[in-house]
């Protein structure tokens, strides 16, 4: 049995997770371990600390609820917008360094270079990925959000609460979660940065730059912490989402983030459809949600992949369901029963990455894979330049999780590497089969191997697709022409 790993997350400010690790000190050679993985020592003395510390954080988040219950409305007044704020933009993103946040960190260094003054905040810094260059070059351009202790973290609620707009913030969260206020005062705000609570400390850290505009990566959690911070400084805000908006988890929010953002920028045209479909039609004009492509700094991509003819497959990706990597390997094994020679790279790290190993022994296509782990993105853009196709066989999850359009087609398709995947989301908006790529039937492993036969055995016509791909993103995705869009909305 694998002897259990507790993180501790926001350690050493945020108290001690006490039921999972009373848990997983029943297994011998248990750790306990920060955000970063690193080993924390644990013993008795520590343990009575940690307990005081979540009876304290309990009596206080208690006594701030009902403190919120008495003077906080239960329904809130619209969004307050200060007109006169001569401060610059600020750039709400959530994670930093990230291992799939790359196009991200490029939007936001094509920004950086057309207005030098705007802001980066980070809400998470990710000490466990691999720092692409684009991370490297954003970490001398951020401040990360800190973190607050339970008693300073206490302290500053009861602050807002004593204005107006903190508490028009607990009578919009009492509004959302059937008249609770405690949605921000939770434990789990000392612990996650993504969490609402933290609007007050995202706010007091911008307070003193009288934003006049903040513009936030990711419609989920990390618009929860924007949105709270805007309306507490009455700065108008903006959201750039990419399907997120689509999942279902706690303080979704999704009209009230809808009816306060200034804009709703989506990536593909079939997000705003989906908008569409969850929102009032009317609501969703193009101006109100406007679609601005992620694109790629083509000085940097002038590169054209050789296509060495050898078959080789690369896959590159967070190994998670909605990247249907598991369909893979019962192609790989159809592939070989045709007598067609191919070899499969993985690039990757996730939750799926056990069972993607196990499907490549069950089906005995063990020998033709090599997996290179989480790797930042030179070895991906090396890989490319080896490779005859790049596949990623995307699929909608039960849960309905599902891909934009995955940067690493891009990428693919800008070095001229043929890409094969599937019909779903926004990808046939740049993949059309036969054309600019090949696709394949969602879920589907023989319609995926007859797809990777189709470019495999035929590479004249997939040379062809490969140039038309790379032609397609360099004329349709270039950086600085998208974010001159998106800071052009962020003007208005």
């Amino acid at each position: 049995m694998t002897a259990p790993i507790v993180v501790w997350q926001g350690w050493p400010h945020a108290p001690a997770p006490l039921v999972a690790i009373a848990a997983a000190r029943r297994t011998p050679g248990w750790r306990l371990v920060d955000d970063a993985g690193r080993q924390l020592p644990w013993s008795a003395a520590r343990r009575g600390r940690e307990t005081l510390r979540v009876l304290w954080q309990r009596a206080l988040a208690s006594a701030l609820g009902a403190a919120a219950r008495l003077v906080s409305g239960s329904q809130p007044a619209p969004a307050p917008v200060t007109t006169d704020a001569a401060g610059p933009v600020v750039l709400v993103l959530p994670v930093l360094p990230d291992l799939s946040h790359t196009f991200v960190y490029r939007e936001t260094l094509a920004l950086l270079r057309l207005h030098p003054d705007w802001r980066v905040v980070v809400l998470r810094r990710n000490a466990q990925a691999p720092v692409h260059p684009e991370a490297r070059a954003l970490l001398a351009r951020a401040t990360f959000l800190p973190r607050d202790g339970v008693t300073r973290a206490a302290w500053r609620a009861l602050r807002w609460l004593a204005r107006a707009r903190g508490r028009d913030l607990f009578a919009l969260y009492r509004a959302e979660s059937g008249g609770s206020p405690h949605a921000l005062l939770d434990k789990l705000a000392l612990r996650e940065a993504h969490h609402p609570g933290n609007a007050f400390l995202l706010a007091d850290l911008l307070r003193p730059l009288r934003p006049r505009h903040l513009h936030v990566y990711g419609s989920t959690w990390p618009t929860n912490v924007a949105m709270g911070a805007a309306r507490l400084l009455g700065a108008p805000f903006s959201i750039s989402s990419y399907v997120d908006f689509e999942f279902e988890y706690s303080h979704r929010m999704l009209a009230a983030k809808f009816r306060d953002a200034r804009f709703f920028r989506v990536v593909t045209a079939h997000c705003r459809r989906r908008l569409a479909s969850v929102l009032p039609a009317s609501a969703t004009a193009p101006e109100r949600v406007p679609v601005i492509y992620l694109g790629l700094d083509h000085a940097d991509w002038r590169e054209v992949a050789p296509l060495p003819g050898a078959g080789v497959l690369v896959s590159a990706a967070r190994i998670v369901a909605k990247k249907g990597l598991r369909q893979v390997p019962p192609a790989l094994a159809l592939l070989r029963a045709r007598g067609v020679a191919c070899r499969w790279i993985v690039v990757g790290d996730g939750p799926e990455l056990a069972q993607l190993r196990q499907d490549c022994a069950a089906r005995g296509v063990a020998d033709l894979v090599d997996f290179l782990g989480p790797q930042d993105n030179t070895v991906v853009r090396r890989e490319l330049l080896g490779a005859d196709l790049a596949v990623l066989p995307c699929v909608i999850t039960a849960d309905g999780e599902r891909d934009g359009i995955p940067i690493f087609l891009v990428e693919a398709m800008a070095l001229g590497v043929p890409v094969v995947t599937t019909p779903i989301s926004g990808i046939p908006e740049l993949v059309r089969d036969g054309e600019t790529g090949y696709l394949a039937a969602a879920g589907d492993a023989s319609a995926l191997a007859d797809a990777l036969a189709r470019a495999l055995d035929n590479p004249a016509a997939a040379r062809a697709v490969g140039a038309a791909g790379r032609a397609e993103v360099h004329r349709a995705l270039d950086i600085d022409i998208l974010a001159r869009q998106l800071a052009d909305h962020i003007a208005r």
